[in-house]
C-alpha cells in the first residue's frame, strides 16, 4: 500500500496522455491535421515514459524493502550447539 499513491498518479497521467493521443489521432486521421499526428506520437512517448518511470520506481522500492520475517525475530540455535 506504500506505493499506491505513485500507482494512482501514474495511471492518471497515462490515461490523460491516452486521451490526448486518441483525440489527436482522430484529428490526424479524419481531418488530415499533420500537427495532430505529431501530438499523437508525443502523447504515446509520454505515456510509455511514465510507465517506464513507474516500473523503475517500483523496482527500486522492492530492492530496498526488508525481506519478510526480518523484524528483529530471534532464531533458535541449531540443536547441539551453544
Amino acid at each position: 500500500m506504500r506505493n499506491y499513491a505513485v500507482h494512482l498518479i501514474c495511471h492518471l497521467l497515462v490515461v490523460l496522455a491516452g486521451l490526448a493521443g486518441g483525440i489527436a489521432t482522430g484529428l490526424w486521421l479524419f481531418d488530415g491535421n499533420a500537427a495532430a499526428g505529431w501530438l499523437a506520437l508525443l502523447a504515446l512517448v509520454v505515456a510509455l515514459g511514465v510507465l517506464a518511470l513507474q516500473a523503475g520506481h517500483l523496482r527500486r522500492e522492492r530492492a530496498f524493502a526488508a525481506p519478510r520475517g526480518s523484524r528483529g525475530r530471534r532464531t533458535l540455535p541449531e540443536p547441539g550447539t551453544r
